[in-house]
């Protein structure tokens, strides 16, 4: 029941970072947000809300909220500063970059990517405006995955039918802790009451894998090895569509003698499955007239990204499991709802930028999807010290922490001490915050009149402001606007206008920001039906993302890619081992006997971020490493231990926790942590031989990156032994 003093105001969350918040009220009383619950009139979320968003009120009124801007006095990694106002570290920066333009070139600048906001394509215009290249995507997320299917099938992105799939296949994604409350895990648990079959592919048992028919504990980054065994089955059983095969399909011939190694009984020594547990999912799937594969991050995480994906999506493809009914399906445009103008100007990338990513060299062909996603973060960083191709000399991070975000945490903090110019740009203290020389504070979804979501479903809505501002400081999109301004490109940023700007986007809808207002809680447009078997769409027509590229040059599924071959890359899929594991590595299991990965989205936390909310530590207090009962006993380890964890290239210091649903020879532990609840330095986890994992990691760049995208694998050999000391934990 609503409280007569609290104003009720509707919104929508962004705590997970996706481009589309869920649905939420905002219960305001004397100025202060006390409560939120979840909205029922949105289809994005239909008023269900996870943890994170019920302690959201934590997350505003946090002591470590940034406030004001700050400018660096100390030295670099001190962490000292002094309170200065906006416009003066506006002035500071765009002076900077205007001098290292005039000195270095455009491209001396870098923008590391957030975890994708509807922000992300400001940062793109700002920088094509700037004339740089180099976004650098963390690559570990999405891009992996829409690379391989854009080059095999034509689309970059596969939507999969649960709600007419006889069998799902969730392979390295986790739709209990990621996505809407009422997205995919509803309709899959839904699926599951009719009688659908659930087949889970992960290293350990998480709820999903709990539910499902068949588990498939595979060892981490070996997804691709179990993609090229399972088409070994369905071509030496027959089990393929030929029709489709042979109408839609190009170089199946050529497929057929490639995939002979890969047997069930080879894909057994490499993944840790039975080549029998491989034989009957393989037949499971492609027995099922109706079934289909969700391709979770995992994918986007192994040395061998692109291989593993293309392997996938062939899969999909020969047993016709491709845009049909219960499969999965390219887009199906809907006429009801117009599309939101992009602000990214992607059309004014010249070659000539596009040639400057920084990163191994991109052949011509590849390119107009690259441009997409830009150059990579690591190599961003990297640059600063290698100088290759050429020195980043500035680097502004909004709302990502390099380090602890990427590979290599020690090679991170040494780029960052070298780089010339930082900026941070966050709603918190944050783990790089002590390099920066300039920190910017945004202002939270909670006090912010814009932006409106309306970037997929049928659900446009203007975000509402619930309470005022705490400080001098301005959202995330009016920092790239002002900033825009002040650089001298305000015809390129609305002049600073965020009304202006928000009502361009608008302009396909007809309607302006304040029209839209007059919609509390948004406007539902008519959904509209699946269009199935878009064949020569899909497989002849560009997209827009893709409209200089012969992707798809015989017009068919590129089973043998001929665009990859012409430019020195393997036509077919291949199995590449990962920089370190029992098959690829054997000389280094006397010493690390164990397979360490991570996972970056757990039932509270997101990444790196949330972990200074009281209400989430007390459900999740301590950094963990998921451990089999039976490994840890062996090494005296008892539930709840501190253990160190290393590595060939380092160590970290987390709780032992028991988990029967991981195989023995395999720990997991969650990527991120660094801080504790109190002030930033205080009660905090060490950057290097902390909890952070990705100090674990090899960054070797012969091995450890997929050549074109340039993924980032997530698997180590390990040790595991008991920690000698405890940690003071921090639960704020």
């Amino acid at each position: 029941m609503t409280n007569p003093n609290e104003k009720k105001i509707p919104t929508f969350c962004s705590l997970c970072g996706p481009t589309m918040g869920c649905g939420i009220y905002c219960y305001v009383k004397d100025g202060r947000l006390v409560r939120v619950e979840g909205m029922e009139e949105s289809p994005r979320n239909s008023g269900k809300l996870c943890p994170r968003a019920f302690a959201s009120a934590q997350w505003l009124y946090s002591p470590q909220r940034l406030k004001y801007p700050l400018k660096r006095i100390g030295e670099k990694g001190e962490g000292k500063f002094e309170k200065i106002s906006w416009d003066e570290a506006l002035d500071i920066i765009a002076a900077k970059l205007l001098d290292q333009k005039e000195k270095y070139g455009p491209e001396s600048l870098a923008i590391l990517s957030p975890a994708r906001r509807s922000y992300s394509d400001y940062l793109y215009r700002f920088l094509v405006v700037h004339g740089s290249p180099n976004y650098g995507h963390s690559g570990i997320c999405a891009v992996q995955r829409a690379f391989g299917f854009a080059y095999t099938l034509g689309v970059s992105m596969l939507a999969p039918d649960y709600n007419n799939a006889d069998c799902i296949i969730i392979w390295g994604g986790n739709p209990v802790y990621s996505g809407t409350p009422q997205g995919g895990l509803e309709r899959i648990l839904n699926a599951k009451d009719r009688g659908t079959k659930l087949v889970v592919i992960k290293p350990q048992m998480q709820p999903d894998a709990a539910k499902a028919d068949i588990w498939m504990p595979v060892r981490p980054g070996t997804d691709g090895a179990l993609a090229l065994s399972m088409l070994n089955v369905v071509i030496n059983e027959t089990l393929y569509d030929r029709e489709f095969v042979n109408k839609w399909c190009y170089g199946f011939d050529k497929l057929v003698p490639h995939i002979q190694k890969y047997t069930p009984e080879w894909g057994e020594t490499i993944t840790g499955l039975s080549a029998e547990q491989i034989r009957e999912v393989a037949r499971l799937y492609a027995n099922t007239k109706a079934a289909c594969i969700y391709a979770g991050n995992a994918f986007d995480q192994a040395v061998s990204s692109n291989n593993a994906v293309r392997a996938v999506a062939i899969l999909i493809a020969i047993t016709g499991h491709l845009d049909r009914p219960g499969c999965n399906l390219a887009p199906t445009f809907n006429p009801n709802m117009p599309r939101v103008k992009s602000v990214h100007l992607r059309e004014r990338y010249t070659q000539e930028i596009v040639d400057k990513l920084v990163g191994p060299e991109i052949p011509t062909c590849f390119q107009p999807f690259i441009e997409g996603t830009s150059s990579a973060y690591y190599r961003c960083l990297d640059s600063i010290l290698t100088e290759k191709p050429y020195p980043v000399k500035a680097i502004i991070a909004p709302g990502t922490q390099p380090t602890i975000i990427t590979r290599g945490t020690r090679r991170v903090i040494e780029a960052l001490e070298k780089l010339e110019f930082f900026v941070v740009v966050d709603v918190m203290q944050n783990a790089s915050m002590p390099w920066a020389d300039i920190v910017i504070p945004v202002a939270t979804m909670y006090e912010s009149d814009h932006p409106f979501e309306g970037g997929m479903g049928n659900w446009l809505m203007a975000r509402n402001q619930v309470v005022e501002r705490m400080g001098d400081y301005k959202s995330d999109y009016e920092f790239w606007l002002d900033l825009g301004v002040k650089m001298g490109y305000g015809d390129d940023f609305w002049n600073g206008s965020i009304e202006d700007c928000m009502n361009n986007q608008l302009e396909n809808f007809g309607i302006t920001m304040e029209e839209l207002r007059k919609h509390p809680t948004g406007i539902v447009y008519e959904g509209v039906k699946s269009k199935y078997e878009k064949y020569e769409m899909m497989f002849s027509t560009p997209s827009p993302r893709l409209s200089r590229a012969p992707y798809l040059p015989q017009g068919k599924v590129a089973i043998y890619n001929t665009t990859f071959e012409e430019n020195g890359y393997n036509p077919l899929p291949e199995w590449v081992e990962p920089p370190e594991s029992p098959t690829a590595t054997p000389e280094l299991l006397e010493k690390y006997p164990l397979v360490l990965s991570d996972t970056h989205t757990s039932e509270v936390y997101n990444a790196g971020w949330l972990r200074n909310i009281p209400y989430l530590r007390e459900i999740q207090p301590d950094p963990w490493l998921h451990i089999n009962p039976k490994t840890a006993k062996e090494r005296e380890i008892e539930d709840g231990d501190w253990v160190i964890v290393e590595s060939p290239h380092g160590s970290m210091k987390v709780r032992a926790q028991y988990f029967p649903g991981i195989s023995p020879d395999v720990v997991m532990s969650l990527q991120g942590w660094w801080q504790g609840c109190d002030e930033l330095g205080k009660q905090g986890y060490s950057l290097v031989d902390g909890a952070g994992t990705n100090g674990l990691y090899s960054i070797d760049p012969e091995k450890a990156f997929d050549p074109l995208v340039t993924a980032m694998p997530k698997q180590t050999l390990v040790e595991v032994r008991k920690a000698d000391t405890t940690p003071k934990r921090g639960r704020g």
